[in-house]
């Protein structure tokens, strides 16, 4: 199972957050979302760099909303919000090679950014979330029957939304449609983000499609 950990630096605070970045630096199967909601440029810029640096080549990092910044800080790509910018005008203003991360909040709609062209794809909130909360009742681990199997295209697709190793069973019958998970808080919030880590890309590992 592959695992994004998406970002929330304010949360934790400086420390604890340059902690984890280097905690989780090397581990396969990791991506990383920076989401510096409220930051300026400068602020958004100087993180990225420092992330890109902690984490390493073995880890995937992309900031979200602006590729721009990504680009500048030698991110792998950009995460892009539902309601962001197309993905065909993103495409034609990065290099090949840059990945381009979709938020969606239906599982029609994770099918839809696929079909668009995403090489990464957030589906949710899947289940109860404090962080999702404004987004309307969760989706269910069922919404994700709409996405197309795994087989069928070469996005990874992640589940969000109240996800923790509690519930991840409920997300079994659905690995042909999910490369894996995304959460903010089963990272900062664990006494031991790197074995929390671990643990996710060992499941499924003997029979994860490949994406």
């Amino acid at each position: 199972m592959k695992a994004l950990w998406v970002t929330d630096r304010r949360a934790v605070g400086d420390d604890r957050f340059a902690s984890l970045l280097s905690d989780l630096a090397g581990l396969p199967g990791l991506a990383v979302e920076l989401r510096e909601r409220g930051s300026t440029d400068r602020v958004i810029l100087g993180w990225a760099v420092r992330a890109r640096a902690a984490l390493g080549h073995g880890v995937r990092l992309s900031v979200n909303r602006r590729f721009d910044l990504a680009l500048a800080a030698g991110a792998a790509g950009v995460h892009l919000p539902a309601d962001g910018l197309p993905i065909e005008r993103v495409r034609a203003n990065t290099p090949r090679g840059f990945r381009i991360g979709v938020s969606t909040h239906s599982g029609r709609d994770a099918a839809a950014a696929i079909d668009a062209g995403a090489d990464d794809v957030v589906v949710g909130p899947v289940f109860e979330t404090s962080s999702k909360a404004g987004m309307g009742s969760p989706l269910g681990p069922r919404a994700l029957a709409e996405l197309p199997p795994l087989a069928a295209h070469g996005a990874s697709v992640y589940a969000i939304g109240g996800i923790s190793e509690s519930n991840l069973d409920e997300l079994d019958p659905w690995r042909d449609r999910i490369s894996g998970v995304a959460a903010i808080r089963l990272f900062q919030e664990s006494s031991d983000p790197r074995a929390a880590a671990l643990r996710l890309s060992e499941r499924w590992a003997a029979e994860e499609p490949a994406s």
